[in-house]
């Protein structure tokens, strides 16, 4: 909110006895001399000889502040605890850790169920909870009709708990972890001879590939058929041959055959389109299965071009392990502890029908033509673990992407950002909540410009104060009703580029974007105080103590906790 906005309701005074701040309404203005009567240590007092000049008036306290914000802030998240055992940080390594720590976030599935839909079903029933536990499936059937007999994995970075543990972080502080690691430095990988790659344990050629022996979901009603959605396509840029990787979807068509849609705005999709001009195939992998902190960090967002191996162990912490593909020549270079490596080619020209399926905006992107990949090889571990995205249920790795990104912008911006957050509640993409300590009623404008020109497919920014949970929506909602007022805090700016994936965009992706500014004027101005209850008081009264353990353990957590749930006819 800018000062301009803020009416002049209250008359603000400070106590002669205990020096805290209070205000009075304006039909004090109307009476003689009055005296207003201080709320926290009982004292009466002339209006006049206390009356506040918010205009001259000196910030407000330290101490006051400290205890206002003692009220009405959240308590700091804990780290989330890990374990580093030495040895080389992979997919199992993770899964066997994590469970370790959080054992009842990972689900056993011994249940034999079908790679089209079922296991996607069981993802779904904890999506509509808000839930998103790692989940591994067992024993899946695949596209063959048989059951795999490679294991499946859900939700593997479904949520911030799971990427903090990565990189050994918090659940507030992970962004800012993941930016510090990238901009730490980059680390060149380390190349592994390929009988001592664990991702060549198994390696299968040419028209003995059969991808449909992996456990690969068909996830949504309307996919054409099964998706790799975990995997990162890697491939060279022509010129510089320096090495790219990035989540695209892949629809397994065959055996051998992937169509792979790359949005056009990607690296992946320039370097296809430079190899196209050349008239040239573009070789490509994808590789599934990984620890976090590598798929992380290999997809980074980065300048073009860029080394993402690098990147990887940056994020990781030391060199990723690589080794010399099979069918790609020596210096197309594949991670070697990867669960499983895919090969081959994409000739120029060559496209073929992809889609619809099931995007982040959980809606379906339309069937368009995209490049085929002819695959080439397989590479993969004993007992390997395919990976897969629950894409089109809502999980916290899309905005964790860009977070740390758009923290580095705005910080350029506004210094006195605080925390960065986007939201399930806009697919970790269209909503961006920005928590800043305002020190200047312009900041919240610049914040909001600084952050649409972060990402195309960013739509919404909401600038809130530090006394506001930004991962918390209620909060960030509460802020816009009572500290904002749109004719004059809402910018609204038309005609900008967006997601191609936006349903409401245009068909060029034309969007309209906007930013609110949802914060208090900047001291030395007041605003009316949050109602709290003392904290000393809210640390000692706990609801066990005080009332039945059984009766609290049976209300359900949600809405109208404690009526019965109804479904639809």
């Amino acid at each position: 909110m800018n000062k301009l906005t803020l009416s002049a309701r209250e008359i603000w005074f400070q106590c002669s006895h205990c020096a805290r701040e209070s205000y009075c309404g304006q039909e004090y203005e109307e009476m003689n001399d009055p005296e207003v009567l201080c709320p926290f240590c009982g004292a009466l007092m002339k209006l006049g000889a206390v009356r506040l000049d918010l205009l001259n008036a000196p910030p407000r306290p330290a101490a006051r502040q400290a205890r206002t914000a003692q009220a009405t802030k959240v308590a700091p998240r804990p780290p989330v605890p890990t374990k580093d055992r030495g040895g080389i940080k992979d997919f199992r390594a993770f899964l066997r850790d994590y469970e370790e720590q959080f054992p009842d976030d990972v689900f056993h599935v011994d249940k034999e169920l079908r790679a089209e839909f079922e296991c996607s079903a069981v993802a779904k029933k904890f999506d509509e909870r808000g839930e998103y536990p790692l989940i591994i499936f067992h024993r899946v059937v695949n596209r063959n009709g048989r059951v795999s007999r490679f294991r499946a994995s859900v939700n593997v970075v479904g949520d911030r708990q799971k990427m903090a543990f990565a990189l050994n972080s918090d659940i507030d502080h992970v962004g800012e972890e993941w930016a510090r690691r990238v901009q730490g430095g980059k680390r060149p990988p380390v190349l592994v001879p390929s009988k001592q790659a664990p991702c060549k344990e198994n390696i299968v050629l040419g028209n003995t590939v059969d991808l449909w022996e992996f456990p690969v979901l068909r996830i949504h009603e309307m996919d054409p058929g099964h998706y790799i959605s975990a995997g990162l396509l890697t491939c060279y840029d022509p010129e510089k041959r320096a090495v790219n990787c990035a989540y695209h979807r892949g629809f397994v068509v065959g055996p051998r055959e992937i169509r792979c849609y790359l949005s056009p705005g990607t690296h992946n999709a320039w370097n296809y389109r430079a190899h196209e001009e050349l008239g040239e195939e573009m070789k490509v992998a994808f590789w599934i299965g990984h620890h976090p902190a590598v798929t992380m960090g290999a997809h980074t967002h980065m300048g073009y071009p860029s080394d993402h191996y690098e990147a990887a162990g940056a994020v990781l912490g030391e060199p990723l392990r690589v080794t010399a593909s099979e069918t790609l020549g020596d210096d197309f270079l594949v991670p070697a502890d990867a669960e499983v490596v895919i090969e081959g080619i994409m000739r120029p020209g060559h496209r073929a029908p992809e889609g619809p399926f099931g995007e982040y905006p959980r809606y379906y992107g339309p069937q368009i033509m995209s490049p085929v990949m002819e695959v080439t090889a397989v590479t993969h571990r004993n007992d390997a673990i395919w990976d897969t995205h629950m894409v089109g249920m809502v999980h916290d790795y899309g905005g964790m992407q860009a977070e740390h990104v758009i923290y580095d912008v705005v910080r350029r911006a506004v210094p006195q950002v605080q925390r960065v957050y986007l939201p399930r509640s806009g697919n970790g993409r269209f909503h961006v909540y920005l928590q800043i300590k305002k020190t200047h009623d312009g900041q919240p404008r610049a914040a909001i410009m600084a952050t649409l020109a972060a990402f195309e497919w960013v739509k919404h920014v909401v600038v809130v104060d530090n006394d506001i949970d930004v991962y918390s929506d209620a909060q960030v909602l509460w802020a816009i009703a009572t500290r904002s007022q749109w004719d004059r805090d809402l910018i609204v700016v038309p005609g900008c580029l967006g997601s191609q994936l936006d349903p409401s965009a245009t068909r060029s992706a034309e969007s309209t974007k906007a930013g609110i500014d949802a914060t208090m004027p900047a001291s030395p101005q007041r605003y009316p105080m949050r109602v709290n209850v003392p904290a000393d008081v809210m640390k000692r009264i706990n609801l066990e103590d005080i009332l039945p353990v059984e009766q609290l353990a049976r209300r359900s957590v949600g809405r109208y906790s404690c009526l019965p749930s109804a479904t639809d006819d």
